[in-house]
């Protein structure tokens, strides 16, 4: 799973295939980091080539779920300002 959206990067070139790359949990206090990477395509992704953004996403408070599997956080992710409109990929 992926997500499809046009989101402009500091290089000038807007990245369209966003997957999620890292998950990082701390139970304790109740957040999950979450590292999406930027491809210019998805035929890049599949093609294996390196993302050329990075887009940090943290989870906290009313959002926050345990244990989430990746669709419930591409959910989440969805509703940031930086995502909306994005499609499943």
């Amino acid at each position: 799973m992926a997500l499809s959206k046009s989101v402009d990067t500091t290089y000038g070139i807007a990245a369209t295939y966003w997957n999620i790359g890292v998950v990082q949990e701390d139970y304790k206090d109740q957040i999950i980091d979450i590292t999406m990477y930027g491809y210019a395509t998805e035929q890049s992704r599949r093609d294996g080539k390196s993302p050329f953004s990075i887009e940090k996403i943290q989870i906290t408070g009313t959002e926050y779920v345990a244990d989430a599997q990746r669709p419930a956080l591409y959910a989440i992710i969805k509703q940031r300002p930086e995502f909306i409109g994005a499609t499943d990929a």
